[in-house]
This record gives structure tokens, C-alpha cells and sequence, in this order.
């Protein structure tokens, strides 16, 4: 299969029809899309239980999701205003959440308690039996991204309910509901940083890198070999493990020393970002090595304050 790079410069010469600058997540199943990458990543990882328990947690949000359907989207009014002002309609440092999202989530946690045992049980009954105020509070460093105070070992669980509050809420947005961000490494619909960039494929998308959102899951497009960070030109460069996945690599910034991972479908049609994050956790130690600090995030794995 072909694939075509179009670069900086080339890109503003094409018509704005050509190339799909925001991808919603729709009403798809990508949560049970995340599980099933899990179960099938889990098979070969040093980290398979882990992988499994992940596995487990996102086929529930799939649930989740749609018991959250029907909560309350920004007005016209927001809409105007933030797309005016190069604002995500749903920015996690000012959205109002709904109640409904912790129900989910406890119901979510409900039925995990009857499949987990030992330690894994252990955090999803103290999170079960955990206050809405400490829930709450858990929830508002996550998206503020404060790793002071955050309790890492019930962080995923929690995350997990915003994901699918927020997964559900952007899905029923029109693409035309968000302008242009005013930081493009951040997300254009809630804020958030990126997990992952991942290169498309398909007839219209074929060769397009898009940034996955760590929150929301929709998919912003950036021109490649182009920091995702700094946006800087200059000094990017790839790097992989030595007989792993050629699907996965990290795109180095010698400007910023910052990396974020970048994900090929002509090499694996199945990567999923979260997922295949998730699994390379070894080439983040390998970059964490080489002094590049991570300028993306992944919810479902909190390492806390230093």
C-alpha cells in the first residue's frame, strides 16, 4: 500500500475539503474497540495483567457511554463564544459535570467487584465506597492535569467515568460546533493533551497523523514530522525498540526534548492509541533514558507527583 506525506507548506495548498481537520468519535463502538486491542496486546506484554484489567474497564465504558447519552451539551451560545475565541466548547477546567457520570461510574464499579479479586479488587471496592466529594476532587486534578494529592492506584477507574462522559458528549457535537485551537497540542474540544498521534488510512485519510485526545477521544489533524509539542520542524526523529512493534515508534523533538508516540496503520490496521500506548510502556523508559520528558499523557496509567 502506498503511502503519501504531505508536508507543511503543502498541506495549506490543498482545499480545506481535502482534509478532515477533526474526526468526532461518533457513536461507534471504540471502547469495545480498546478492549479487544487490550486482550489481543495482552498475549505477548510483560504487562499482561495489567493489559487485561484495562481490557475489562473499557468494555464497561462502552456501557457507560451510552448510559450518558442523554446528558446536557454546551448551548449555542458557548458554542459561538469558544469557537469565536479559539476555545474547546468542552474545556475540562470549565465545563460543569453532571452528576450522572459518577452513577456510571458506580455502577461501572459495581460490576467489576464481582469479576476482581485480590489487589485489583481491593482498589475498585475502596473507590466504590469512596465519597462523592473525595470522587469529585479526584476527578478535577485529572483534568486540570494535577498529579499533586492524586491517588494513582484509583486514578484509571476514575478517569475511565470522564472518559466516557466526555467520549459522549463529543460524539453528539458537529464538527462545525469547534473551531481552531488556540494551542494545537492541545485538544480543540475539551483541552486536553494527546495520548497518542496516529497515521490513517483510508481513501480520504490515507497518510494524514491526527492527535488522539487522552479525554474525549476525538482526533485533530497535524501536518507530520512536525513536533507535536513546540511544532517545531527541526530535529525530529524516531525511535524504536529493537525487534518490537514497527507499528509504534516516538517522535523526538531536539528543539522542545519533548516525544510523544506515533502510531502507523499501514503497518497495523488494529492500533489503537490508548491501547498501543499502553503496551510500549518499555519505549517510554527507553526515551525517559535518552532525557525526552512525555508531552502526552495517558489516563488509564498515573505515575503521580516526583
Amino acid at each position: 500500500m502506498a503511502t503519501r506525506i504531505v508536508e507543511a507548506g503543502q498541506i495549506e495548498q490543498l482545499p480545506a475539503s481535502v482534509v478532515p481537520e477533526l474526526r468526532l468519535p461518533g457513536g461507534g463502538a471504540l471502547f469495545s474497540d480498546r478492549a479487544a486491542r487490550l486482550r489481543q496486546l495482552s498475549e505477548t506484554s510483560a504487562m499482561a495483567d495489567y493489559l487485561r484489567f484495562i481490557a475489562l474497564v473499557a468494555a464497561r465504558q462502552e456501557t457507560m457511554m451510552q448510559s450518558l447519552s442523554g446528558t446536557p451539551l454546551p448551548d449555542q451560545a458557548r458554542i459561538v463564544r469558544c469557537r469565536n475565541h479559539a476555545m474547546p466548547p468542552l474545556q475540562t477546567t470549565s465545563w460543569q459535570r453532571n452528576a450522572k457520570w459518577r452513577l456510571a461510574l458506580r455502577d461501572m464499579l459495581v460490576e467489576l467487584k464481582t469479576e476482581l479479586s485480590g489487589t485489583t479488587g481491593d482498589v475498585v471496592a475502596r473507590l466504590a465506597e469512596a465519597s462523592e466529594d473525595f470522587i469529585e476532587a479526584q476527578a478535577s486534578k485529572i483534568c486540570a492535569g494535577i498529579d499533586e494529592g492524586l491517588d494513582v492506584a484509583v486514578a484509571p477507574l476514575i478517569a475511565a467515568g470522564l472518559q466516557a462522559y466526555w467520549t459522549s458528549m463529543a460524539s453528539r457535537l458537529a464538527t462545525g460546533d469547534v473551531g481552531h485551537s488556540a494551542a494545537p497540542n492541545l485538544c480543540p474540544v475539551c483541552g486536553s493533551l494527546p495520548v497518542a498521534s496516529i497515521v490513517r488510512i483510508g481513501a480520504v485519510e490515507s497518510g494524514y497523523r491526527y492527535l488522539r485526545c487522552s479525554l474525549c477521544s476525538s482526533e485533530w489533524h497535524m501536518v507530520r514530522v512536525k513536533c507535536s509539542h513546540c511544532e517545531s520542524t527541526k530535529g525530529i526523529s524516531y525511535h524504536g525498540i529493537a525487534g518490537g512493534d514497527p507499528a509504534v515508534k516516538a517522535e523526538s523533538c531536539e528543539q522542545c526534548h519533548s516525544y510523544l508516540k506515533i502510531l502507523y496503520m499501514e503497518k497495523d490496521p488494529a492500533v489503537e492509541p490508548t491501547a498501543d500506548d499502553l503496551a510500549s510502556l518499555p519505549l517510554d523508559i527507553l526515551m525517559a533514558e535518552e532525557n525526552f520528558a512525555r508531552s502526552g499523557t495517558n489516563m488509564m496509567l498515573f505515575h503521580g507527583s516526583s
